[in-house]
């Protein structure tokens, strides 16, 4: 299979921020509890955080990290590691909050998940169709050398959130 998959990465501030909770939640709604890692989201104080994910040529996401990373270097070791060791890799399939919702993780026998999919599909053939393309991409995927885009929660503030409350602006307009 040629692909143009790429691995990238992502770090965040603290492990507070709201994107790694969300990543964290989306995954555990996709895991029993016995079957999730332990990662640092346990303690807000910390510091900061790391993820990957997998992106297909057009950048939509085929999978993400189950795991969350305490670095850049260590999120990038342990693909590398899930890469050369190339164990079997099992798809669980899994129901999803509302009917008729599917989603999946990758895993090695007897092992924490190592990747999750980014969001609900609307039939089982194709959360597993989905599943099964993810996992060959994985192992073929162009890892990012260049390091990763560091996200800070006010990374999402729109541009009327910047320039204030609309009551506000009206009364800097008739100042």
């Amino acid at each position: 299979m040629t692909t143009s998959a790429s691995i990238v990465f992502s770090s965040f501030t603290s492990a507070a921020d709201p994107m790694p909770r969300a990543w964290s939640r989306f995954r555990d709604q996709l895991t029993a509890p016995s079957e999730r890692p332990i990662d640092r989201l346990s303690d807000p104080q910390a510091g900061p955080v790391c993820v990957w994910r997998l992106l297909a040529s057009n950048n939509r996401e085929l999978g993400r990290s189950a795991l969350i990373y305490r670095s850049f270097d260590d999120a990038r070791a342990a693909v590398f590691e899930a890469r050369l060791e190339r164990r079997d890799i099992e798809i669980r399939s899994v129901h999803g909050p509302n009917a008729g919702t599917h989603g999946w993780f990758a895993h090695e026998a007897d092992a924490p998940p190592l990747m999750t999919c980014g969001r609900w599909y609307g039939a089982h053939a194709a959360s597993v169709d989905a599943a099964q393309h993810s996992i060959e991409a994985f192992f073929e995927a162009t890892v990012l050398a260049e390091g990763h885009r560091r996200l800070s929660p006010d990374r999402r503030r729109s541009t009327r959130e910047a320039m204030g409350a609309p009551s506000e602006i009206v009364r800097s307009r008739s100042s």
